[in-house]
Order: C-alpha cells, then sequence, then structure tokens
C-alpha cells in the first residue's frame, strides 16, 4: 500500500468515526451523518485557507450566518488544529465578533456561497 492510499484510508476511517459519532449524538441516519461529516471537512480544510461563510443551528434554534477561519489557529494556541473524529465541536475564528467559538457539528448547515464576506 502506498503513502497515498494509506493517508486516503486513514482520512475515510476518521471520516467514518466522526459520521458515527454525529449520528449517536443527533439520531440522523447513516447517510445524512456521513453527508454532514464530509461537509465539515470541506468547511475545515477551506477555513484553513481563508474566510468562509458558513451557517448552523445554535443551541437556542436559532440560525447563526458566521464568517469564520483557522488562519490564526497555531499562532493562538501553538499547535495545529488536528480534530479528532469523537470530538463533534468544530472550532473557528469568528471575525465579525473577534474571538474563538466553536458548535457542534450536527448543527452544521451549510457554506453559504452567495455572501460576500466584506474582509476578504
Amino acid at each position: 500500500m502506498t503513502e497515498t492510499e494509506k493517508n486516503h484510508s486513514f482520512q475515510r476511517v476518521q471520516l467514518m468515526k466522526q459520521a458515527a459519532v454525529i449520528r449517536q449524538n443527533n439520531g440522523m441516519n447513516r447517510h445524512d451523518a456521513l453527508v454532514t461529516a464530509h461537509r465539515i471537512g470541506a468547511l475545515i480544510r477551506q477555513m484553513h485557507h481563508g474566510n468562509v461563510c458558513f451557517r448552523y443551528t445554535k443551541q437556542d434554534g436559532t440560525i447563526r450566518h458566521a464568517t469564520g477561519t483557522l488562519t490564526g489557529y497555531e499562532h493562538s494556541f501553538h499547535r495545529p488544529y488536528l480534530p479528532k473524529p469523537e470530538n463533534t465541536f468544530v472550532v473557528y475564528y469568528d471575525i465579525e465578533a473577534k474571538g474563538w467559538r466553536t458548535f457542534h457539528a450536527e448543527n452544521f448547515l451549510d457554506i453559504e456561497t452567495n455572501r460576500q464576506d466584506s474582509n476578504k
């Protein structure tokens, strides 16, 4: 097995673990939990490169429109952001509130492709 194949296999296992935790916490069906885990992975990858506009449901049931990034994570916490699949929180730096925030992965709605970020 090549290094690329090993890495792909590891990522697939991580995705399946995160989907299982999301499913357990939320009662989602397997397909929806896998889709959510995959979309969370895409969000995190994009936030590593810059500002991303996205939406999630807050604890009180309201929808939160956020612009977040992970570009300053390593500088702030002195380690890379490597989320564990059993951790259901997604960390991000909120550009508008100027502070670090979290939300539950199962509450993620979508990346907002039509919303313009004025801080770019």
